[in-house]
């Protein structure tokens, strides 16, 4: 059953009658059928540092005998128990569980997050999402049925004040999961409103691969990108932030034959490591505000940080280690929180060598002592413990303001996680030092005379009270026509231009970009002029000149920056520039059904809250 926009409208309206109050937020406790005690001990106390371990998270199997030439899994979305620290009772929480073939396909699952994918470069892969989640969204009372139907200055319509009679709203849990950074079809890509239901509903965009059922997609993805680190995560129309911070993410590792000839650490000295910061009750759930400043969005909030670091599902863990190297694969899977990074060795910030980005590898190994880490990106690090005495702590810090970087309602999380050099070296090192590793050249997307440019304005809407409306990309909302189509071949420059106070980072599906520069501009003016151009109805000559406002030089991309990315923070006050090159992929032999168009994705911030208020725009590649 596919819905329209309007219903989709009345299927939010339907969870906001269902929300119940629960004290100052929501909190994560809808029962499973294996919910623990009433009588479960509860934890007052500050939580204790470094107390867990951190865990391994699984590798998912594959099966190959489905789609032959393509590796097949099954993953599965539901709720279960885990305990995210020693002193807190477990606790419901989402994730996915992939279905192990070797044990006559039962589901496996940490729990909450999901199992690790590893491609290999050009061989596809095909998953089956199912949805098994409850009718009742783990934050039920956070759900905001006020989102994406918004207009300015206008009270949102009471909940359950359009909903038709006959419409079924028991279930009212939608999700749909995306593959971050994928070259992949429009159809596989897990847009917004392709999201479907445990019970068979299905989103105005759902689309799928033949044989699924109505709880499910089946998605083709093509692989044909270098070695990285992607990840998978739900990606759900007006309820993401929450689907995610329920623990709907996990990793996804395309491996090549070039990355698979350097020495670098493998296996147990390559350590996946997914952060992200969270909160919880008293008794061990997680906890999430369901109120807000915004009287058009009571429900939502425009900024939400956690108070406490989880890594890998655990809070404040501890990671024991070899005096080896180690490669260590990071991935911001916060909300909103930027990560600014270091290793704290006694009282000196000890270095360490990064070698990939959100794309792949970079095109040389580049010694750092901290690096940026915004929300969704992904840094590939070696870090050198060669002769490290055993005993050693190393803490893993951050210092990076709350919001980015204003820092005007900080929640400082200065300590991460521990790393302790306590096990004794198991075998030889034959990695290579960092600093002697050989990477491939990174072709320039270079700019050239006639190259298209787009320009991406983004504001933070408020009423003439200053109360927030809704956040926007050249004040549109998300269901207003398309406006930009990219033709396949092509490559532009796209410029992201800040008028807002937060830095944003900001996504675009299926391509892979360089960052250029940066540049200021005088906001104060170009504001000014962009609204009333836009109060008058977007003329065609009347569009403010952007080189008109710009102030200073352009200043480079930072050198860790440099290489493939799919996040690029647009600061506030400033332009960011970035080239991109709009290739499509060709239907799969090994798939039946694969198909390069239509060829529609979006662009979005990739603070959660933001897109899940209109901070989000479709676009169209042209044949």
């Amino acid at each position: 059953m596919d819905l329209s926009r309007r219903e989709f409208e009345c299927l939010v309206l339907g969870a906001g009658v269902a929300a119940a109050r629960l004290g100052s937020g929501a909190r994560s406790d809808a029962p499973p059928p294996d919910a623990p005690p009433t009588d479960a001990p509860l934890a007052d106390a500050p939580l204790a540092k470094y107390v867990d371990a951190v865990p391994r998270l699984p590798v998912a199997e594959p099966r190959r005998s489905v789609y032959p030439g393509a590796d097949y899994y099954e993953l599965t979305v539901r709720q279960r128990l885990w305990r995210f620290h020693r002193d807190l009772p477990a606790a419901p929480s989402w994730g996915y569980w992939a279905s192990d073939p070797s044990a006559g396909d039962r589901l496996v699952g940490p729990g909450y997050l999901g199992p690790t994918l590893v491609a290999r470069r050009d061989r596809p892969a095909v998953v089956r999402y199912r949805n098994e989640l409850p009718d009742r969204h783990l934050f039920q009372s956070a759900v905001d049925v006020t989102l994406w139907k918004n207009v300015p200055g206008i009270p949102p319509d009471p909940p359950g004040g359009r909903m038709p009679q006959d419409f079924p709203t028991a279930t009212t849990t939608w999700s749909v999961t995306h593959l971050h950074g994928g070259f992949n079809f429009s159809a596989s890509d897990g847009g917004p409103e392709a999201w479907f239901t445990a019970g068979g509903l299905h989103g105005p965009d759902y689309r799928t691969l033949e044989g699924a059922g109505l709880n499910e997609a089946i998605y083709a993805y093509t692989n044909h990108q270098s070695a990285t680190a992607l990840w998978y995560h739900d990606h759900a129309m007006a309820i993401n932030r929450l689907n995610v911070y329920a623990g709907l993410a996990g990793l996804y590792l395309i491996r090549d034959a070039f990355e698979e000839s350097l020495a670098l650490p493998r296996g147990d000295f390559e350590v996946p490591l997914i952060l992200q910061d969270r909160d919880f009750t008293a008794d061990g759930a997680l906890s999430y505000p369901d109120t807000g400043p915004s009287p058009y969005h009571p429900k939502w909030n425009p900024n939400f940080f956690g108070r406490i670091p989880v890594v890998n599902g655990k809070a404040f863990p501890y990671l024991a280690l070899e005096p080896r190297r180690y490669r260590l694969r990071l991935l911001n899977a916060s909300n909103q929180r930027f990560f600014h990074v270091w290793f704290q060795d006694g009282t000196t910030r000890r270095p360490f060598w990064l070698i990939g980005t959100d794309g792949g590898l970079r095109a040389a190994p580049l010694r750092l002592t901290t690096v940026w880490l915004p929300p969704a990106a992904r840094v590939d690090l070696i870090l050198d413990l060669t002769g490290t005495p055993r005993g050693r702590r190393i803490t893993v810090m951050n210092d990076a303001p709350t919001p980015y970087p204003q820092n005007d309602k900080p929640t400082p999380m200065p300590e991460i996680m521990q790393l302790r050099v306590t096990r004794a070296l198991s075998g030889a090192d034959t990695t290579t030092p960092p600093d002697r590793l050989r990477l491939k050249p990174i072709p320039a997307l270079r700019p050239t005379p006639g190259l298209r440019k787009r320009e991406f304005v983004i504001i933070a809407n408020k009423d003439a009270a200053g109360n927030s409306t809704h956040l926007a990309i050249n004040q549109r909302f998300f269901n207003d026509p398309l406006e930009d189509f990219p033709k396949a071949g092509t490559t532009e420059i796209w410029q992201y231009i800040n008028l807002s106070g937060d830095g944003h980072p900001m996504h675009v599906h299926l391509v892979q970009f360089q960052i250029l520069d940066r540049q200021r501009l005088d906001t104060t003016a170009y504001e000014t002029d962009y609204l009333a151009w836009v109060a008058a109805g977007r003329p065609a000559t009347g569009k403010p000149v952007l080189d008109r406002f710009l102030t200073g030089d352009a200043v480079p991309a930072m050198p860790e920056e440099a290489g493939w990315k799919d996040i690029v923070v647009a600061d506030p006050g400033m332009v960011s520039r970035i080239v991109l090159r709009f290739d499509l992929p060709i239907p799969l032999t090994a798939v039946p059904g694969t198909s390069t168009f239509p060829a529609t994705y979006v662009q979005h911030c990739h603070m959660l809250e933001h897109e899940d208020n209109e901070m989000m725009r479709p676009w169209q590649v042209a044949e």
